[in-house]
């Protein structure tokens, strides 16, 4: 399996914000990854286009920058960031919309292996809470270090 680096990323001092750039076949993007409170132990992961001019933010931008691997590889690494500095606490992600939750199963799929992982990433399908198997449509992810 080829292995993918990581984007350097920049964070704030609490590592709830990290910037970095995609780089790839259509240009040079800004990203940023957020992570907000949802509850008192699990926190939202967004991952966003960042204009730099308006300074907004676009959570439906497709960027197709060829990148995809990289991309997921940078998202991982600020979970572990996250993680460390936030012991305890649990990651909820999902897609803007269903076709990108989609997307991120099969990415999941590809590269997470529960065994070799330190982390344990369960889907939500009905409203519980599942080990995550590739090929199953679930409708959300959390991600938490495993005990």
């Amino acid at each position: 399996m080829k292995q993918y680096q990581a984007y350097l990323t920049e964070s704030n001092e609490e590592n709830t914000r990290f910037q970095f750039q995609s780089i790839g076949k259509r240009g040079v993007f800004e990203k940023v990854i957020f992570f907000t409170p949802l509850t008192s132990d699990t926190y939202n992961l967004s991952l966003v286009d960042y204009n730099t001019k308006t300074n907004s933010y676009d959570d439906l931008s497709v960027t197709d920058n060829g990148d995809m691997p990289e991309v997921l590889v940078t998202v991982i690494s600020t979970i572990h960031r996250f993680l460390g500095s936030n012991p305890g606490k649990k990651i909820y992600f999902e897609g803007s919309t269903p076709a990108r939750t989609r997307l991120y199963q099969i990415a999941i799929g590809k590269i997470y292996d529960p065994q070799k992982s330190d982390l344990l990433i369960k889907g939500l399908q009905d409203n519980q809470w599942f080990p995550f198997e590739p090929n199953i449509n679930f409708q959300g992810f959390l991600a938490e270090e495993k005990p």
